[in-house]
């Protein structure tokens, strides 16, 4: 029997059961009815009851299985839902794969149309160039009676041209940055002063411009009053149109072949008759924006700092300036005649030549002229500008023509004078201003006055032959 506070608790207890079970039962005596009142005080202010001290009841075979059941049932259904969680994963891997397989499929697609139509057509060389190039339709009839070269399309061209659309797009693709250079870019000294730039093409670009020039551009007809850069004429038949007059004026126009912009060298195949498209793709390949070299990240790019215009070094950009002229030739002519006048350009150089009468006039008549030329996009260089009278000795493309077209006098005593020394002291001690190839230098000053004077040129030609 287990004794202390415990012992007293459990005896408590099971009196108070037997108590449950006979309530009509009275305590035996009051001593014992007090013991039990105090334990029963204990076991309330213990909060326990005998059921607390019982041993568990167990459930009934079916309901032990049913509730095993459930269990399990709630194990099989998380067992579930992880593998429909993997499941839904899986499907949505496979669904993602498949979108990629797709997108990559159609990207491969569109490359290769690309590639294909790129090989096929041009219908884009740039921004700001290319809203003509979907314009395809020439005047055959006008192109064969100029007995030139039909072309329509950007096939045409390169069929014409023996190269591929890629590299005739490669040529006439306009961009503002760029890291292809189609053109070496140099200086050279002026005679006044300061440097020219020079844009001379690379070789597949050259080849290009020479077939145009050749079959195209010398085959279009240019103003009389254009005396350079067209067969048959020269600065000796520009100079003699001005002999023997009284009063001699020469303008010269401002950087002439970069202010001949890109629309402008457009028109002029437009109105040969070919296709906007053609005229576009033409003008791009004789036309090129000013540049400047620059180094980003490593990497060196030309960056366009000015509009396209016609090269200076090009061989296309001569007789195209003379076609974009034409207008400007007979509005300056138009003047000319009304006011008397004898007018002709060679190149960039424009003069005009009168009687006496017109030294007097001069201020009106450059202010006509210089009038047209701002209409027309030209500018007259301020400092170039000169007004020559019969006293003077007057200059007209580097020839005298007071009397008639020659070299100035103490150009030819120059050379005779070095020729003579060099008999003696030979050619190279003559050489003091210091040129590379003095004899190349001397061939070319040679050839100079034989143009005016070819009997004189002949005879200096035979005495720098004959020296060791």
């Amino acid at each position: 029997m287990a004794t202390g506070f415990w012992g007293r608790i459990l005896r408590a207890l099971l009196k108070s059961d037997d108590s449950d079970q006979s309530p009509s039962a009275a305590p035996s005596n009051v001593t014992a009815a007090d013991s039990v009142s105090g334990e029963h005080t204990v076991v309330a202010a213990a909060g326990l009851t005998r059921r607390a001290f019982e041993a568990p009841q167990l459930l009934p075979a079916g309901k032990q299985s049913e509730s095993a059941g459930s269990g399990r049932q709630t194990q099989s259904n998380d067992a579930s839902g992880s593998s429909s969680g993997r499941t839904s994963l899986a499907v949505a891997a496979r669904r993602e794969a498949r979108r990629r397989a797709r997108e990559n499929e159609r990207l491969r697609l569109q490359a290769i149309r690309r590639a294909d139509r790129l090989n096929r057509d041009i219908t884009y060389l740039g921004q700001g160039v290319s809203g003509w190039l979907n314009e395809r339709v020439s005047d055959e009839q006008r192109l064969r009676q100029s007995g030139l070269p039909v072309l329509a399309t950007p096939a045409d061209v390169a069929r014409a041209l023996g190269i591929s659309l890629r590299s005739l797009r490669g040529l006439a693709f306009h961009a503002e940055v760029t890291r292809l250079n189609n053109y070496v870019r140099f200086t050279i000294p002026k005679r006044s002063g300061g440097v020219r730039v020079l844009q001379a093409p690379q070789r597949r670009l050259a080849a290009v411009q020479q077939w145009i020039l050749r079959e195209i551009l010398d085959r279009l007809p240019v103003s009389a009053q254009a005396q350079g850069f067209v067969r048959g004429r020269s600065v000796v038949t520009n100079a003699a149109l001005h002999s023997g007059r009284a009063v001699v004026v020469n303008l010269d126009v401002q950087d002439f072949f970069p202010s001949i912009p890109f629309a402008r060298v457009r028109r002029v195949f437009i109105s040969t008759g070919y296709s906007k498209c053609v005229a576009t793709i033409l003008a791009l390949v004789c036309t090129e924006c000013p540049r400047q070299e620059l180094t980003f990240e490593g990497r060196r790019l030309w960056v366009a700092n000015g509009p396209r215009g016609l090269p200076q070094g090009a061989c296309t950009s001569p007789a195209l300036s003379n076609l974009v002229c034409l207008r400007l030739d007979r509005r300056l002519q138009g003047l000319s005649a009304q006011l008397g006048l004898v007018y002709s350009r060679y190149a960039d150089d424009l003069t005009f030549s009168g009687p006496a009468e017109l030294r007097q006039r001069v201020g009106a008549v450059l202010k006509c002229v210089t009038g047209i030329l701002r209409e027309e996009g030209l500018q007259v260089h301020p400092g170039k500008t000169r007004v020559q009278p019969r006293s003077t000795a007057q200059l007209v493309t580097g020839l005298v023509v007071n009397d008639r077209p020659g070299v100035r006098r103490d150009e030819v005593r120059r050379i005779r004078a070095i020729l003579h020394r060099a008999a003696r002291e030979g050619l190279q001690a003559q050489n003091r201003d210091g040129h590379p190839n003095f004899r190349a230098w001397l061939c070319g000053r040679i050839g100079w006055i034989g143009q005016s004077r070819p009997e004189l040129g002949q005879q200096f030609l035979q005495q720098l032959n004959a020296l060791q």
